[in-house]
């Protein structure tokens, strides 16, 4: 809601999080990838924001249609979130382990004793040096690194079946990147658990990914595996973001670029690819018919007239002919 007026910050996103499965989510600042992922949680702002319509189908239940009683039953011991920025997430004013406790209370019956020792246990897992001494101090007291691994020990407390990473290497440096990553990995692989992973950094999604969504004006433009999204993209915006990163066996002089900037909420085209405007390979049909989701190739979902299944079903008649 702004300035009065609905506008959808995300449209018509439909996607599937298997059990054991990477998924990761790619996009620009301002592609609704944060607001998704708030959306699945029901962490939405009450005061300027909802979801209109559709369902968050989560184990057989529609998670729009429970209670925050309910949500606060879900949120930490079936799904879990580590948030992009630690020092906020945390606060700085309780011991880590005050809140590491915090979730092993709320959802379990162990007692003070038992939930230190469940606290220090799971401090060590994340590669905490010192667990003892750590539990007692504060957030400000440890580096960037350490706070990102107590987020990550505090959202898999309770195992949960499903964990939403958004964007949890932004503020870190290469090293503690890769550490953090290969952390995500591994406990991700002894819990069996689903992950959903939100980044604009490509190789976090070479590294850690099944499944590959890109997200473009709230709205998602294409799904593949990994695999397939790096070897044969198939929209020109996920083209754009792969054709932007530099390569070591390359020399150029200039990086590959993308036109414009993303649309904002105001100013979302009604009709036609929001991508359009931004498109080396826009044609006269991208302003004035607005694409489907469908299926390009085996296993690769896209939305552009590039692509004739992508066609709405009354506009298929007239279509300019297109080489791709």
């Amino acid at each position: 809601m702004i300035d009065g007026e609905l506008h959808h910050a995300v449209d018509d996103v439909s996607f599937t999080v298997k059990s054991k499965e990477v998924v990761c989510v790619v996009g620009e600042s301002g592609c609704g990838k944060s607001v998704m992922s708030l959306s699945i949680m029901n962490l939405l702002p009450k005061v300027n924001a909802r979801i209109s319509k559709g369902d968050i189908i989560f184990n057989g239940d529609d998670l729009t249609q429970k209670t925050d009683d309910a949500m606060n039953q879900v949120r930490g011991k079936d799904i879990s979130m580590i948030f992009q920025e630690p020092m906020t997430a945390l606060n700085p004013v309780f011991t880590v382990g005050s809140q590491l406790q915090e979730v092993l209370f709320n959802h379990t019956t162990m007692s003070k004793k038992e939930a230190r020792e469940r606290a220090i246990d799971l401090l060590e897992q994340v590669g905490i040096p010192r667990p003892e001494q750590v539990i007692d101090e504060y957030p400000h007291q440890l580096s960037g690194g350490m706070r990102q691994r107590i987020m990550i020990a505090i959202s898999i407390a309770l195992h949960p079946k499903l964990l939403i990473a958004d964007e949890p290497t932004t503020a870190l440096d290469v090293t503690v990147q890769a550490q953090i990553l290969e952390l995500l990995k591994s406990i991700q692989e002894k819990e069996d658990m689903a992950i959903m992973l939100i980044t604009h950094d490509l190789g976090v999604v070479a590294e850690m990914a099944d499944k590959v969504i890109v997200m473009y004006a709230g709205q998602i433009v294409e799904t593949a595996t990994v695999v397939d999204l790096f070897t044969q993209p198939k929209h020109p915006y996920t083209k754009s973001l792969i054709g932007s990163i530099p390569r070591m066996e390359e020399s150029t002089k200039k990086l590959s670029t993308i036109d414009g900037i993303v649309p904002s909420l105001q100013n979302m085209p009604q009709v036609g690819c929001r991508f359009a405007d931004r498109c080396p390979k826009a044609f006269a049909d991208c302003t004035k018919i607005t694409p489907k989701l469908a299926d390009v190739s085996d296993s690769h979902q896209a939305k552009c007239l590039l692509y004739e299944p992508c066609y709405p079903d009354t506009n298929t008649a007239g279509k300019e002919e297109v080489n791709h």
